[in-house]
Parts: structure tokens; C-alpha cells; sequence
């Protein structure tokens, strides 16, 4: 058990450092007693795991595919974080009667009022999609439930991982937690006929949960929902409004929060405030996506205009290196000239510390990168940075102390005061790192662009031409 909460801790220190921000909405829906499942979709391997135990304080016990287990030492570590494994068909014989056992050892957990995390597509999958559920998930519930006499109150709560990027790393994530299925609902049609109450649940649960991850099932009105929302920069009102989310309501508390935040917290993205905004942000995208999908069934070639407007817009920002800073600035350019300003103070008045901590910290992580990539196993692999980290960074500390006081006579004080230095300014050096590559774009390299009247005046028409080819759809969508 405290290896567990351990590692939960240890998985949020490492989170600041590989994402934006973690989010989460309606996380109150996860039962705080009683047996539950957390089903999720899949889209980032190992990481979908790892957020979730970040998410709940609930332990989660996952269920894991078996060949995780043949390393001695990650398979150490998976029992004592409570994993159980799972044993596929691929896998040769035997696998049925094998997964017998793993039956009865979820029955036993939810017997015990326990919490069991599973991702029922059985596989990764790919962005804004949610593949065919299997029925593994509907299985265990019912039998359970049958084993209780539908007495034990089980739920499944679906849960959307939602990445705000393509490319997980540096990305923003919102966990999306639906309303709970209760196992017990099915129990009459589970007594007459098991399996149709297996393929109804697991119907109701693909439902749920390509709802919260935001399903997309067309990938170019995918593809073209990224692109416009990229060029509408989200601040579309309308979408609000029609997506359910109380405009009004989140201006003002955004703007109470940016008050209290700015001074704690000038740079970092991830506030609450951010939390409003991520969501704001991933329901104009589906909106957009509902919109765009009834136009394509039944104006199909108003979206192709519409394509062909959105790739002449990105294309004028491509040929003329506009950053998005500038993009975001045909709506608020004074404010957008103030964050550009102090990320350039913050870039150089940060230099030396991050300088600092690259040098004193380059090695062992450079030696934590490359090792845990022999690893051929994705899952195994990332356990691996965590490992190697904790081993070398800890007696890359100790080996340099120790020359510092032996042999460049430095006294022990002062090398114990130098040692303390490397851990922060290691993070520091990582946190420049991520500012800098998330505000790169709001920092003063391309200012002469600034100064063209009329380029920008041209994508300020060209982006008022996007906007209102697609009220035109919109309007079409809710007569």
C-alpha cells in the first residue's frame, strides 16, 4: 500500500515536468466507497495508467497484460502496486483457463469494495478515437454481480483521456469522468440471457466513453476540426453557448482567478483558470466536429470551401514564419506585446540558473535517457526512467560531492551547500526548457513582422472569411 501512494506521489513530481497541466472534470462521480471499475480509452499507452492513479485517491488496481510480468523486477514492482494480469489468446494456450484466475481475483477485489482500472479496447488507440470496445469490461461486472446475487453494487465509471495535442509530450490533458453505469441495472437481463446483457453494457459503455474522449469517427473532419480551431483560435462566442458551457460565468471567474494567480504562478499555463479554458477549449473543438460532420452529409461542398479557406489562411502564416503569438494577436494584440515582453525578460533573467542546472545534471539524465531506451518494451521502458533516474542522479550527486570536498578542497559545508543547488536547478533547467518551448513563440526574435500593416490586415480578412464560411454551416446545423 505505501509503495503504491509512493509511486503516485513520485508520478505527480515527474508530471510538472512532461506535461503542461493535468485536469480533470466531474472526478466526484468516482464512488468513494464500494466497488467500482474505471474504464478508459487508450491513447497513451503506460501514461493513461499513470494519470489516472493521479486523478483519484483511490488505489487502482489495473489490470495488466501478462507479459509485462516476465521481467522479475518490473513484475516485483506491478504486484506491489496491486496489478493483476491478464493473459491474451495471442499468448498461446491456456490463456482461457488462465484468465479463469483473473476473474476470480477482480470478484474477490470488488468483494472487498475495491477499485479496479481497465482499458476495455484492449489496445492503444489512435488520437480523437475510441476503437470497438471488447466485452472483457461487461463480463467481469455481471459476473460479479451474479456471483452477489446483484446484490453488490458495482459501477463502471467511463473515463475520457483528452490530449490536447497529437505529440503526448508537453501536451495538456483533461480527464473527462462520466456518469456511472451501475452493473446492477442489467442484472434482469443478465438472468435471462448473459450475453446479450454483456453486448448491451458494453454498447452503453462505448457510448459513455467515446462521448467523454470526444470520438471522432470521420479522421478529415477530424483533421480539419485541429485546423480550424487552430485559425479561430477558439474564441468563437456562439460555440459556448451552444456547447453548454456558461460564457459569462467563465469570463468572470477567469478573469477573478487571473488576479489572484498572476503573482504566484506568471508563466506556468496550467492554473486553475486553465482548467476552464482547456475545457472551453475541447468543447469548441466538439462542437466544431458536430457541426463539420452534419455539413459533410449534407453540404459537402461548403466544407471543402471551407477547407480550402482554412489551408489559404495557414499557408500565408507558414510562407510569412507568423507565429502563433501573432495569430492570437489580431484579437488582443496589446496584451499579446506584454506576454511577449516578459517572456523575454524571463528567458534572460532565467538563463544562468537553467545554464546551472544543465551542466550539473546533463550526465545522469543523459545516461537515464539512453539506457532505459534499451529497452524494446514500451511499458517496461518507462518504468525504466523512473528506476535509472532514482539510481543516477542520486550517485552522480554523491561522486561529485565527493571530489568537490576530496579532492578540490572545498569544505564539507559549503560542498553540501553547492550539492543542494543541483537537484532545484536540474528541475529549473527542465521547467525553462518546457516554458521555453511552450511561449517560444511569444518571445521577441521576430518583431519586424509586427511592423507590416498590411500582411496583417491580410490574414485578418482571410480569418473573417474562415469565420463567417463557417457561421454560414452553423446556422444550416441548428435550424
Amino acid at each position: 500500500m505505501k509503495v503504491y501512494w509512493i509511486t503516485v506521489w513520485l508520478f505527480h513530481v515527474f508530471s510538472h515536468l512532461y506535461f503542461v497541466a493535468v485536469r480533470s472534470l466531474h472526478s466526484e462521480r468516482i464512488p468513494k466507497s464500494g466497488p467500482v471499475i474505471l474504464a478508459a480509452n487508450h491513447p497513451a499507452s503506460v501514461l493513461d495508467a499513470i494519470l489516472l492513479t493521479m486523478q483519484t485517491r483511490r488505489q487502482i488496481h489495473f489490470l495488466v497484460k501478462s507479459s509485462l510480468f516476465r521481467s522479475r523486477l518490473l513484475g516485483s514492482i506491478l504486484h506491489r502496486l496491486g496489478a493483476i494480469p491478464v493473459y491474451r489468446a495471442s499468448e498461446g494456450t491456456g490463456s482461457d483457463k488462465r484468465n479463469v484466475a483473473v476473474f476470480e481475483k477482480a470478484y474477490e477485489l470488488f468483494e472487498r469494495a475495491g477499485c479496479l482500472g481497465l482499458f476495455p479496447e484492449g489496445k492503444n488507440s489512435p488520437f480523437g478515437q475510441v476503437f470497438n470496445l471488447r466485452t472483457g469490461c461487461a463480463r467481469i461486472a455481471l459476473g460479479a454481480e451474479a456471483r452477489n446475487n446483484y446484490q453488490l453494487g458495482l459501477s463502471i465509471v467511463p473515463v475520457g483521456l483528452n490530449f490536447e495535442r497529437r505529440g503526448f509530450f508537453l501536451s495538456t490533458v483533461l480527464l473527462r469522468f462520466g456518469p456511472p453505469l451501475q452493473a446492477a441495472e442489467y442484472a434482469g437481463l443478465h438472468r435471462e440471457n448473459p450475453e446479450e446483457a454483456v453486448g448491451k453494457m458494453t454498447a452503453d459503455l462505448q457510448a459513455s466513453l467515446r462521448r467523454e474522449a470526444m470520438h471522432v469517427e470521420n479522421k478529415q473532419i477530424s483533421e480539419l476540426a485541429d485546423d480550424l480551431s487552430s485559425a479561430l483560435g477558439y474564441r468563437l462566442s456562439p460555440l459556448a453557448a451552444d456547447a453548454g458551457l456558461r460564457g459569462e460565468q467563465l469570463q468572470k471567474r477567469s478573469r477573478l482567478k487571473r488576479w489572484i494567480w498572476k503573482l504566484l504562478d506568471w508563466y506556468r499555463p496550467s492554473t486553475e483558470k486553465g482548467t476552464d479554458q482547456l475545457e472551453f477549449r475541447l468543447q469548441s473543438r466538439e462542437y466544431l466536429t458536430d457541426v463539420l460532420t452534419w455539413a459533410s452529409a449534407h453540404e459537402p461542398s461548403s466544407v471543402s470551401d471551407l477547407r480550402r479557406l482554412v489551408d489559404r489562411f495557414q499557408d500565408h502564416l507558414l510562407q510569412t514564419r507568423l507565429s502563433r503569438s501573432v495569430r492570437e494577436s489580431l484579437d488582443k494584440p496589446a496584451r499579446e506585446r506584454l506576454i511577449r515582453l516578459r517572456m523575454t525578460i524571463y528567458a534572460i533573467a532565467m538563463a544562468p540558473v537553467a545554464l546551472f542546472g544543465l551542466l550539473h545534471n546533463i550526465v545522469p539524465y543523459l545516461f537515464t535517457k539512453y539506457t532505459a531506451r534499451l529497452f524494446q518494451n514500451e511499458a517496461i521502458r518507462t518504468f525504466a526512467y523512473f528506476g535509472i533516474g532514482m539510481l543516477a542522479f542520486p550517485l552522480t550527486y554523491g561522486g561529485f560531492g565527493f571530489w568537490l570536498w576530496h579532492s578540490g578542497g572545498m569544505e564539507i559545508q559549503w560542498t553540501i551547500a553547492y550539492l543542494c543547488l543541483m537537484p532545484p536547478t536540474g528541475f529549473a533547467a527542465l521547467r525553462y526548457r518546457r516554458n521555453v518551448l511552450v511561449y517560444r513563440d511569444k518571445i521577441l526574435v521576430r518583431t519586424f513582422f509586427w511592423n507590416n500593416a498590411e500582411l496583417v490586415g491580410l490574414l485578418r480578412r482571410e480569418r473573417q472569411e474562415v469565420i463567417d464560411r463557417f457561421q454560414e454551416l452553423e446556422m444550416h446545423y441548428s435550424e
